[in-house]
């Protein structure tokens, strides 16, 4: 007996062994899947990307994008802010209250409407983008459009009445002061049924900065906004067609009381301004002047776009002969009520109208059929990859645990 019982102590081991290493195996592999489908922001800090010898650097700060673990706000079945409501949303606004610690809030994944066409929401912060200042009076939505070379910039009126739950209205801009660049582009996806997911934030300081190396912008003005420059910069302007300094252009974009149109008239002065500059500076870029250009652009801004889509996308639309501009504002023309309480102002945009004129603007179409399937993950390959392993990794314990038996009953059959 113990002659036969020898053999058997060495491959039970060995067996034992086997097993606990196929059991680490399996676990390892669902600790690989539980951690590839894990959203993790792209940086939790700023980083920066640098490119070869040119000298690009992108300053870059992510913010988390999720899946959106509830139902979206349906505006349809919010009932229209009465006067109570609309006065509770004035005197929360912050306007008028300091804004206490932001929130850092997710952007909500969205499926993509046309993967063709690169969609932002580009906010200028008041003060510096380095700051810890999250008030804006500068919202605007950017959209290029690769075939049809269309590039379109929307500057969003930051009094316009929105919510930000089911229960709060708010202007616009509270949502960037509430909760960052996160809850600005949730509140808009929500509101308007759009898909944007990427961003560009910069400061009223580096516009300026910007401005100035560029030799100023051009801008036409009239008797009204060059008496508003010329009492905040000090200068001597006259109406009529003026190169603008930095701080100049700041705080023409900023102006909002010299046509006696409040937030509209400054919405629309914004994108006629952007305009100029972006049909100035198309004029002025050549080889000797564009790539310092884009280093300063790319040392002024936080993004989470990756370095090569900013800097492909920006250099297609800077070079494009066939490259067309169009500058809109948002809400539209006879698709928003003004509002008043107490002094304070607010516009309440008649929101299917603007949708549709959104729709039309930035994806060609009215009626948006948005791309079959979300768009697969950059990681969507992992779940496949990890199941494929570990039922390689199955299979080949099955196949050696065989051999190892067949070999023991031939060994147990010679001793026989």
């Amino acid at each position: 007996m113990e002659a036969s019982e020898k053999p058997k102590k060495p491959f039970r081991k060995l067996r034992i062994a086997f097993f606990a290493l196929c059991i680490v195996f399996a676990l390892l592999c669902v600790l690989c899947v539980i951690l590839c489908q894990t959203k993790v922001p792209l940086c939790r800090d700023a980083r920066l990307f640098t490119n070869d010898s040119r000298g690009f650097r992108l300053i870059s700060c992510g913010v988390q994008i999720v899946k959106r673990s509830g139902e979206a706000i349906d505006v349809n079945t919010l009932p229209t802010p009465d006067a109570e409501l609309f006065d509770e949303a004035m005197r929360t606004d912050m306007d008028y209250y300091e804004t206490g610690e932001i929130k850092k809030i997710p952007i909500y994944e969205q499926r993509r409407i046309d993967s063709s066409i690169f969609s932002m929401v580009v906010v200028v912060q008041n003060g510096s983008v380095k700051e810890e200042n999250a008030t804006t009076d500068m919202i605007f939505i950017a959209s290029f459009s690769q075939p049809r070379q269309k590039f379109t910039v929307i500057s969003v009126a930051r009094d316009m009445l929105v919510p930000l739950s089911e229960s709060e209205w708010k202007r616009i801009n509270t949502a960037y002061a509430n909760g960052g660049i996160g809850m600005l582009i949730n509140t808009i996806n929500d509101t308007f049924d759009l898909d944007i997911q990427n961003y560009v934030i910069t400061g009223t300081k580096e516009l300026a900065a910007l401005a100035d190396g560029v030799e100023g912008i051009p801008a036409m003005l009239t008797e009204a906004e060059a008496a508003t420059v010329n009492a905040t910069c000090g200068s001597s302007l006259t109406a009529g067609k003026q190169q603008l300094s930095g701080e100049q252009i700041v705080t023409l974009l900023l102006d909002r009381t010299s046509d006696n149109k409040g937030d509209l008239g400054r919405a629309d002065r914004q994108v006629e301004i952007v305009e100029d500059a972006f049909l100035y500076m198309q004029d002025k870029f050549d080889s000797k002047f564009l790539y310092p250009f884009f280093r300063t652009i790319f040392n002024s801004i936080l993004t989470n776009f990756d370095f090569e889509t900013l800097r492909d996308v920006g250099y297609e639309m800077a070079v494009s002969d066939e490259l067309t501009f169009e500058t809109l504002r948002l809400p539209f023309d006879e698709a928003y009520t003004e509002l008043n309480a107490d002094g304070a102002y607010a516009l309440l945009p008649a929101f299917e109208k603007n949708r549709i004129l959104l729709r039309q603007a930035l994806y060609g179409k009215e009626d948006i059929q948005r791309e079959a399937g979300s768009e697969a993950p950059q990681d969507a390959w992992v779940l496949p990859a990890v199941l494929g392993v570990l039922t390689f990794g199955i299979a080949a314990c099955i196949v050696i645990f065989a051999v190892k038996r067949r070999k023991k009953k031939k060994q147990e059959a010679k001793q026989a």
